[in-house]
């Protein structure tokens, strides 16, 4: 695998299989880096807008997800706070935050790689509250979030963080 990172996917044109692709081999940078395996791209008309990594560790930010960082980066890129039309494409399946801050920007849908059950302890403490706060986030937006296809190995990022962080 080549390293890739967002800046070199600006304005790329990438199907939904290659975007989860590239966005798995963003997390698996992260977790290289011992720094916790998220990541995402913002795609609209298959053009990539903006991208992001979670930084949550490294800011002390709550809000610090992928998911949000990569709608941050399109709306600043765009100058605009509406992504209409656009879909996130994540290498895991967002949390009730992501999924809020992408409605909020008009984003139709997040389509991601790796179901939430791959999460392994050491990167969500608290998988019960996730799972309720997904839950109720749903019953507002049962649409917004859609497993999606691709030939990366999505849970590959979780196990190299896991080998990572037990050194």
């Amino acid at each position: 695998m080549t390293t890739v990172d967002v800046e070199s996917l600006i304005g790329a044109r990438l199907d939904e299989s290659t975007a989860l692709a590239r966005a798995v081999e963003l997390a698996l940078a992260r977790a290289a880096a011992g720094r916790l395996p998220f990541a995402a791209l913002v795609v609209r008309d298959g053009v990539v807008l903006g991208g992001g990594v979670n930084t949550l560790l490294d800011d002390h930010d709550p809000s610090g997800h992928g998911e949000v960082a990569a709608v941050r980066d399109a709306t600043r890129r765009l100058g605009t706070a509406d992504l209409s039309g656009a879909v996130v494409y994540a290498n895991c399946e967002p949390c009730a935050i992501c999924r809020l801050v992408a409605a909020a920007a008009g984003i139709r849908e997040i389509v991601y790689a790796a179901d939430k059950a791959l999460v392994a302890a050491s990167v969500d403490p608290d998988p019960d509250t996730t799972a309720r706060l997904i839950d109720a986030v749903t019953q507002v937006l049962p649409g917004i979030a859609r497993a999606g296809r691709t030939g990366a190995d999505a849970a590959a990022p979780f196990r190299l963080y896991e080998q990572v962080t037990a050194r």
